[in-house]
């Protein structure tokens, strides 16, 4: 007689119940793992449809900059499927356009790509060949005309042949300077210079001069400025130094009191 006759039928039940189980377990694991595979292969099938092609791309905040110059160098293509739009790739191109400073792209489904911009903002006018280069805080060159815009004032140093899209280093002190002069100034400032010994000078109505030496403290240098201006009659003022923002020195010109 074999061992297997001699096993009790309550354990051949038990041992049959067991493989059951486990195959009843593989089975399971097996139509998830399936039923997960298509339903990615549909997912796929779907996203790459012509219902997800991309049909717009939303370009919002650009003022200075044309929403066609935004999609040329974007490299996004419609009719193109959604899922392949080079998100980063588009980022990158539209960050170089001169006006951006910062720009966010992202996919909204079913068919559009937005394109959020926040554009640079000029600080200053700069004399340039054949007219002015217009520059932001930081001495980046947004762009060349004729004449500098009435909102900005000039920084009377050349920007040589400085193109959009390149930085102009060594006006970015004097740029900060007029970047951060309160509107309250403009009546009495013509025009800030960068002295490369004494360091920044806005020329004053008058012909005066303020010092500022360095861009720090400006805060503090231009309500020392603004207290001695509103005090004092300019056409007897040759220099007010606010190099030492605390305590301005005010130099008058000879023969006034």
């Amino acid at each position: 007689m074999s061992a297997a006759a001699h096993i009790d039928p309550r354990i051949r039940r038990r041992r049959i119940e067991v493989m059951r189980a486990n195959g009843r377990r593989r089975l399971r694991r097996v139509l998830i793992l399936l039923g997960i595979v298509g339903v990615v292969i549909f997912g796929l099938i779907v996203v790459r449809s012509p219902l997800f092609d991309l049909d717009e791309v939303a370009v919002s905040g650009a003022t200075r900059t044309s929403p066609d110059d935004v999609l040329a160098v974007s490299g996004l293509l419609q009719g193109e499927p959604l899922m392949d739009a080079d998100i980063a790739a588009a980022e990158a191109a539209i960050r170089r356009l001169p006006w951006v400073f910062t720009v966010d792209v992202a996919r909204q489904w079913p068919g559009t790509v937005s394109i959020e911009i926040v554009e640079r903002q000029g600080a200053a006018a700069l004399p340039s060949a054949n007219g002015f280069a217009v520059v932001d805080r930081f001495g980046y060159v947004l762009e060349r005309v004729a004449t500098p815009p009435e909102s900005i004032p000039v920084v009377a140093m050349s920007a040589g042949a400085a193109l959009p899209g390149e930085v102009v280093e060594e006006s970015i002190d004097a740029v900060r300077v007029a970047s951060a002069m309160p509107n309250d100034l403009d009546a009495w400032v013509v025009e800030v210079t960068n002295d490369v010994d004494a360091g920044v000078k806005l020329a004053l109505v008058d012909n005066g001069v303020a010092s500022f030496g360095t861009s720090d403290a400006l805060h503090d240098k231009y309500v020392a400025l603004s207290t001695v201006l509103t005090r004092v009659d300019l056409t007897c003022v040759d220099e007010i130094d606010v190099r030492v923002p605390q305590t301005p020195v005010l130099t008058r010109r000879p023969g006034c009191s």
